[in-house]
């Protein structure tokens, strides 16, 4: 799958789970950001409970 590449890297990575778990229990949206040659995706979760 094609689409899926730019986010091989972040799948392996241990501290950047780490990171966004830190985020979401406290409260907080995780963003991630990844680009291929054409295309920037932004993947946002929000923890349990927000309204935005």
């Amino acid at each position: 799958m094609a689409y899926a590449q730019p986010g091989h890297y972040w799948l392996r990575d241990e501290t950047e789970h780490e990171r966004a778990l830190a985020y979401l229990t406290t409260g907080t949206a995780c963003q991630l950001a990844l680009r291929d040659e054409n295309t920037r995706y932004v993947l946002v979760a929000y923890p349990p409970g927000a309204t935005s």
